[in-house]
């Protein structure tokens, strides 16, 4: 695994890979719309890519696009939760997830086309703060550092397994692992899916402000982010935008 301490350095690098060691494959399927045979759609990927960022800093991502990814950012750690005074989940309240949220409207050329009857497949704001995972999270983080249990997911095996084949979209992330090591918190993100053209400096932008998030949170400060992708690609085409 590649470590840097230069993230324009790791997206030149990881570009890099993406063009000398891409191996061709032909999919089926994208999000929810069904592309066999279409050869815009022939990807150029990367299996099982990890690399990690020392001292990340969201501020040094270039090529973020804003204002959508800071509004994106605000809408997933909203807390859907009515809470009791000493911060609680209130037992009679159910989350106000937000679903569609309006981040979306200002990249409408992306995301519209996935809008079904007002509403996404998901949002990011559902899956972190299902079961208040979040905040879970968070209090054991403070109670219990060295802990190796503290894990936010992203991937509902009650739902998205029956979404598979395009049926619906499922989550491209997985998951965040978060730990405490030599008094810094890092952060590990776990990814299926991510293409590079349209979603990883975001992906990563987003992710880097979650560990922001949850640093502020507990009073650690940030450490190193590790982002695993299980596949990295690039359209056919998106290429010549790319290389």
């Amino acid at each position: 695994m590649r470590i840097y301490i230069n993230a324009e350095e790791m997206i030149e690098e990881t570009k890099r890979d993406l063009a000398e060691m891409g191996i061709v494959v032909r999919p089926a399927t994208m999000q929810d719309k069904y592309i066999k045979g279409n050869p815009d759609y022939e990807t150029r990927e990367l299996q099982n890519y990890s690399y990690c960022l020392l001292d990340a800093k969201s501020q040094d991502i270039p090529g973020v696009i804003q204002p959508w990814a800071d509004a994106e950012f605000l809408e997933r750690v909203t807390d859907p939760w009515d809470r009791t005074p000493d911060g609680k989940v209130d037992p009679f309240s159910t989350p106000e997830y937000l679903n569609p949220g309006k981040a979306w409207e200002l990249r409408k050329e992306v995301w519209t086309e996935y809008l079904h009857e007002g509403k996404m497949a998901y949002t990011y704001n559902e899956l972190i703060w299902n079961n208040d995972q979040v905040t879970k999270v968070i209090n054991h983080l403070k109670e219990d550092p060295d802990s190796r249990q503290l894990w936010i997911s992203l991937w509902n095996p009650d739902k998205d397994p029956d979404f598979l084949g395009g049926v619906s979209r499922v989550p491209c992330s997985l998951g965040y692992g978060l730990q405490v090591r030599d008094g810094k918190l890092n952060l590990h993100y776990v990814m299926r899916s991510c293409d590079f053209a349209t979603h990883f400096r975001n992906d990563v932008y987003l992710a880097i402000k979650f560990l922001e998030w949850v640093a502020e949170k507990t009073g650690y400060p940030v450490g190193s982010f590790t982002h695993t992708i299980f596949s990295l690609h690039v359209y056919n085409k998106d290429v010549e935008g790319v290389f």
